[in-house]
Order: C-alpha cells, then sequence, then structure tokens
C-alpha cells in the first residue's frame, strides 16, 4: 500500500500517470492534512534542488585504494582440536573392539584338532560357488576401480605439487 507522502512524492517528482496525478490533486485541493504534507514535501524538494552536490576530489579512489594496501590481511582462524578429545573417542573405539574380541573368545569353543587341507577339501565344507556370485564379482570390481581412482587422484596430486614446486 502506497502512503500519503509516496503519493505526494510521486505527484511532486512526476513519476505517477495521469489517473494518479488526477487523484492527488484532488486530495490536495480537497484534504487539508494532504494540502500541509504537499507544502512541507514542496518545501524540502526546493532546499534539496537548490544544494550543490559535493564531488570527492579526484585522486579519492586511488588514496582509498592505498589505504586498503596499507592494512593488516586478517589471519586466518586456525582451529584447535583439543587433544582429550582425540584420545577419548580413540579410547572408546579400542574398549569397544576390545570388547568385541573378549566377547568372542569368550564365547568360542577350543577344540584344537588337526588340521589337514584335504579332509576340508574332500568334505565339501568349502564350496566357493556359494561365495563367489556374479554380484560379488562386480562390487569387488567395483571397489577395486573406486580404490584405483582415489590412488590415481592422489598420484596426480602429488605430481602436480611437484611441478609447481620447481
Amino acid at each position: 500500500m502506497i502512503t500519503i507522502e509516496e503519493e505526494i512524492w510521486d505527484y511532486i517528482d512526476g513519476n505517477s500517470d495521469a489517473d494518479q496525478r488526477l487523484i492527488v490533486e484532488a486530495k490536495i485541493a480537497a484534504d487539508p492534512v494532504y494540502r500541509s504534507l504537499y507544502e512541507e514535501l514542496l518545501e524540502i524538494n526546493a532546499e534539496m534542488s537548490g544544494m550543490d552536490l559535493e564531488e570527492p576530489s579526484m585522486s579519492f579512489t586511488r588514496n582509498v585504494m592505498e589505504q586498503v594496501k596499507l592494512e593488516i590481511a586478517p589471519v586466518s582462524l586456525k582451529t584447535r582440536t583439543d587433544k582429550r578429545i582425540i584420545y577419548s573417542i580413540s579410547a572408546f573405539f579400542i574398549l569397544a573392539m576390545l570388547g568385541i574380541v573378549g566377547y568372542v573368545v569368550a564365547n568360542s569353543n577350543f577344540n584344537l584338532q588337526p588340521f589337514k587341507l584335504d579332509n576340508f577339501l574332500s568334505s565339501g565344507q568349502l564350496n566357493f560357488t556359494k561365495y563367489v556370485t556374479p554380484t560379488f564379482i562386480k562390487v569387488f570390481l567395483f571397489v577395486d576401480l573406486l580404490l584405483a581412482f582415489a590412488y590415481l587422484d592422489s598420484f596426480l596430486r602429488r605430481k602436480r605439487l611437484h611441478i609447481k614446486e620447481s
């Protein structure tokens, strides 16, 4: 919604269309609030149009840029990680792994029998077709491809850094 002041400023500046100008002229003629505000804004407009605009000197930009160059460049913030946090996280994971190993050892059966590969292969307990499926091979090759890309990336980055240093 346009305020009274905006309507009058548009009227004074000549930014309103013909219909809007007629409406504002009718309001100024009929309403004393509009008329007093119109007169005040006309005075302000006359004072502003009589003022000379100050222009900066020709070397203003150069002087400002020289002052900017003299300023000390801000130092990037370096965050420090408290070593106690790292030690506590690593202690948690070590204790979790030790707990898992302890659970496995406590629940395992230690019947040590001599291991013979011939008996193991002939008994049919080693069935590779159950584990090595086409999906397994595709996943395995995909992971190998990702690892090869990671190695290639690190190799190229080292080579690029070596070229920049030279």
